[in-house]
């Protein structure tokens, strides 16, 4: 099975390419990449139930690429990103399904492109494979919100910013990523960008420190952390609804998984010294989404500073190094994948249907959509953390582990459950059960097909919620075993 994963990630690549240059009819684009996704979320439930939880990585596949740099295709997957492959290839199949009456071929390359950086990113073990697979995941981006977004006039200038920014912590990124395999080189005589062996590097405090801020701006920006925000909202609304799926269900956990594969394989003691400003800011990031969420009129940029909050609710997890902080920021990197992922989607029926996603202009579509306003309901409390449901599994857990790094830490973290049912609460009053509003009268309500797309997703939250169980022994070990590692490190404890 150790193909597996070579298949995962070239396959909408092989697919993209290959219908590209024959030119085939749209309809055949649009089932190649239906089935090519079918077969991947296939492969990836195989992978799930041949994946051992008590080892680490798993079905590893290793070759040489450019050999005088020891620069490898070196791929495998752990319980962490077992998680995160997860979620990508049930969103990516289910956007595909959402995707089917889109008639540019152009529009499909790119997402089929897109899919292959994302997984790709996820999966390497070289850091030189992994920077070029991050950097594979910017071009369809900037595509999709340039060409095919929905703010016409304000697209280039979102798909620029979002570029500029993205690079910038890539090249910074880059060239730490250089410096470590030269000093790799300089210890060992021959060069290596795998990150078993970078990992037995010793390198300078001094030194390290920058090291890690490389690291850390580019996955600060992409996850992104406050201060490093200012693209999010503009390039969550301008964008079609499948790339802004991505960017919040996908993407954006890639930086968060980044801090968690290299960060602590890399820079365990280096980390501590980060811990402090990182996070402060994902407290006051909690606080300083929330409150431009309930600010906000426009559905798609309220629902972009609220997957800020929860992120910076992630990251705050993992940096407090223990078991309930760990388990609780990957739990709710899976929810709130999934609860974004189905929100989104619906926010895209919503704005097919009557044109506008402004919440002055909503109202009343429970009495005429009682199916619409039933999922758009859940998927909201799964995100408000109610109980019950996937999302406040992970967020107590995070809490719980804030409360047992400090008492004070603890009582910031609550604020994102209570700023969250302030924003979502207020704005499902008014969208969905208040007047009827000019926009609203007649909404059409699910169709089969639609129900059919978001139907996995709250099943998937209601069990998560319901039978936390089922999941947590899944990566509860290499958790464990990793703070075994760290702990003593980073100052944390188990």
């Amino acid at each position: 099975m150790e193909k597996f994963l070579s298949y995962i990630i070239f396959l909408p690549l092989v697919v993209a390419v290959v219908l590209g240059l024959f030119r085939v009819p749209l309809k055949v684009v649009k089932t190649g990449a239906l089935i090519s996704s079918a077969v991947i979320l296939g492969m990836v439930c195989l992978l799930i139930a041949n994946f051992d939880p008590s080892l680490g990585m798993q079905f590893v596949r290793i070759a040489p690429w450019i050999k005088s740099y020891g620069i490898t295709y070196f791929v495998g997957v752990d319980a962490i990103s077992l998680v995160i492959l997860f979620l990508i290839s049930l969103l990516m199949f289910l956007l595909y399904l959402y995707m089917w009456d889109e008639k540019q071929k152009g529009y499909w390359y790119n997402m089929l492109l897109l899919q292959t950086g994302v997984t790709g990113a996820l999966l390497s073990l070289d850091l030189i494979l992994f920077y070029l697979f991050w950097e594979t995941m910017l071009l369809p981006i900037f595509i999709l919100i340039g060409r095919y977004g929905h703010e016409y006039s304000l697209n280039s200038f979102n798909a620029m910013k979002i570029i500029l920014m993205t690079v910038m912590g890539s090249m910074s990124m880059l060239l730490a990523i250089l410096y470590i395999g030269y000093r790799f080189f300089e210890k060992n005589g021959f060069w290596s960008f795998a990150l078993n062996d970078l990992s037995s590097l010793s390198l300078d405090p001094t030194a390290s420190v920058w090291l890690v801020g490389g690291f850390l701006l580019a996955f600060a920006i992409k996850i992104p952390l406050v201060g490093f925000h200012t693209w999010m909202a503009p390039a969550y609304s301008s964008s079609p609804t499948p790339s802004t799926v991505i960017l919040s269900a996908i993407m954006a956990k890639l930086g968060i998984y980044g801090l968690w594969r290299f960060g602590y394989e890399l820079f365990e003691r280096t980390l501590d010294y980060y811990a402090p400003f990182i996070i402060a800011l994902a407290v006051i990031g909690v606080v300083f989404y929330a409150i431009h969420a309930i600010m906000e009129d426009n559905l798609k940029r309220m629902f972009a500073f609220s997957s800020g909050a929860h992120l910076s609710m992630i990251a705050l997890g993992l940096f407090l190094t223990n078991i309930y902080a760990w388990s609780g920021s990957l739990y709710l990197i899976a929810t709130h994948a999934l609860a974004s992922g189905g929100i989104f989607i619906m926010i895209g029926f919503l704005a097919k249907r009557i044109k506008t996603v402004s919440i002055k202009e909503l109202g009343g579509i429970a009495s005429s959509a009682p199916k619409f306003a039933f999922f758009f309901l859940f998927f909201a409390l799964c995100i408000a953390g109610v109980p019950s449901t996937g999302g406040f599994v992970g967020e107590l857990l995070i809490i719980i582990g804030a409360f047992k790094h400090h008492i004070f830490l603890g009582f910031f973290a609550s604020l994102s459950m209570l700023g969250s049912i302030m924003y979502l609460f207020w704005m499902m009053q008014r969208v969905l059960y208040s007047k009827v509003k000019k926009a609203t009268v007649g909404f059409e309500d699910l169709n089969i097909k639609e129900i059919f797309i978001l139907l996995p997703l709250a099943l998937l939250l209601l069990i998560s919620g319901l039978a936390p169980s089922l999941f947590t022994p899944l990566f509860d070990p290499q958790l464990n075993a990793m703070l075994k590692e760290v702990a003593l490190k980073v100052g944390g404890t188990l």
